[in-house]
């Protein structure tokens, strides 16, 4: 499904749910007027006016939902106090005792008073079909004839819902869950990888046994300076920047961390030194091209970078140290530069 029409469903969930059931109330009242079962169409569109009035005038999501299951709870005990039991209405209760708790958000407590009050409903409307009571019993032929249709109806909308409702539960599940796992790996100001997840990319190297990479360890040069005079704003904007400039120069099997603060940790898999450089330098070039604005004033951005070449992953420690040994000599000798 794509992901745009899953986002529209979720987002829009309460208003569609709100929509479905005005056009189930609105086909019955044609359909009971066709049968000649005039209470019922006076109750459909009762109910038809009540959607309307909720869908226009209402915006409180969670009212609304909790209006919705009152209503279809008092629709369904009154339809089958007319229909004296026989149109199966219960199964709209049963089904709303659990669509609820997917409806309304999970820290409203209201709901298991709400699936109580529902499970009550639901024995209560059970005993008129135990005991064929009807309010109009003079309606009952009419009703005998219609009954299996209106049942069979209405079981198809209960299971319509529920599979709609639990399938929209499990791909927003499911995002969620997608949305942790990126927000567990990745840094959320630049998108790179955090430390963690780059600790998790080397322990896995070490099982496979990889050699020969090169680690880089990259700092944003008078980041500080950036940040006291034009603000942090401007700074986080930088940092955005200097991320996607990484991003657009990294190989693909190239990762690129946010180390902390204005610093990177580039780590380049089977790269040797003589590659390495030339990709930094590459990319050095092209971040110094890159301007951020702060209001009139233009904010260049360079960067320092100290690379490291390795052969044995194990040690992928020791060899961001020297990365980070040469960075501090670059810092220290001109910045803008990379230091092999």
């Amino acid at each position: 499904m794509p992901k745009n029409l899953i986002n529209t469903l979720s987002k829009h969930r309460t208003v569609i749910f709100l929509i479905m059931c005005l056009c189930v109330h609105v086909f019955n009242v044609f359909l009971f007027w066709k049968f000649g079962l005039f209470p019922l169409v006076v109750l459909n569109c009762f109910s038809s006016v009540l959607y309307i009035s909720i869908l226009t005038i209402f915006k409180n999501e969670n009212f609304r939902i909790s209006f919705a299951y009152f209503e279809i709870i008092f629709f369904s005990a009154m339809t089958e106090l007319i229909s004296g039991g026989h149109f199966g209405t219960l199964t709209f209760v049963i089904g709303m005792v659990a669509v609820i708790f997917f409806m309304l958000p999970y820290s409203n407590r209201k709901k298991h008073i709400y699936q109580l009050i529902g499970a009550m409903f639901a024995v209560a409307i059970s005993m008129i079909s135990v005991f064929n009571y009807s309010l109009y019993p003079e309606l009952m032929d009419l009703v005998l004839l219609h009954s299996s249709f209106v049942k069979i109806m209405n079981l198809i909308i209960t299971l319509f819902t529920l599979f709609y409702l639990s399938n929209l539960y499990l791909i927003e599940l499911k995002t969620t869950r997608e949305k942790l796992d990126y927000n567990i790996n990745h840094d959320m100001l630049t998108g790179l990888y955090n430390r963690r997840f780059f600790e998790g990319i080397m322990k896995r190297s070490k099982e496979e046994k990889e050699t020969s990479y090169s680690v880089a360890m990259l700092d944003v040069d008078d980041f500080k300076k950036i940040n006291d005079t034009y603000g942090h704003e401007t700074g986080d904007k930088v940092l955005a920047a200097v991320s996607k400039c990484i991003e657009s120069c990294l190989p693909q099997n190239g990762v690129a961390v946010r180390w902390g603060g204005e610093e990177f940790v580039l780590y380049l898999p089977q790269m040797d030194n003589a590659h390495a450089l030339e990709l930094l330098s590459n990319f050095r070039a092209k971040l110094a091209e890159q301007v951020v604005y702060y209001k009139n004033s233009k904010v260049s951005i360079t960067a320092t970078i100290g690379l490291s070449t390795g052969e044995n992953i194990a040690d992928y420690e020791e060899y961001i140290r020297q990365a980070d040994e040469k960075l501090y000599w670059g810092k220290k000798h001109g910045k803008n530069q990379v230091v092999k």
